[in-house]
């Protein structure tokens, strides 16, 4: 899909911080001044990312309003261990608190 890459290094970049939509178009788009029909074409695809990864459930939807939603990385997916990751994690960082 078209921006996958670009909404999956954000979301996991910073697990578990919600953004608004706006946010992630404008990370996808690199803040480039966008005709309002390409800016809406970017939306659209970065709205399709959203919705595969949220019925996937890596990424946790939360409503804010009736229009508005942000979008989160859930953080238990990072390592795949679950909340306690950072004492089975096999980085440098579990290995210095060890």
């Amino acid at each position: 899909m078209k921006y996958a890459s670009e909404v999956i290094d954000l979301l996991t970049t910073y697990p578990g911080t919600e953004f608004k939509m706006a946010q992630i178009v404008r990370h996808v788009t690199r803040a480039r001044d966008l005709s309002p029909g390409k800016r809406n074409a970017v939306r659209i695809g970065v709205f399709r990312v959203l919705e595969q990864l949220r019925d996937s459930g890596q990424v946790q939807q939360s409503k804010e309003g009736a229009t508005s939603a942000t979008y989160a990385w859930r953080p238990e997916l990072l390592h795949g261990i679950g909340a306690n990751c950072h004492a089975n994690c096999n980085n440098i960082g579990s290995r210095i608190a060890s």
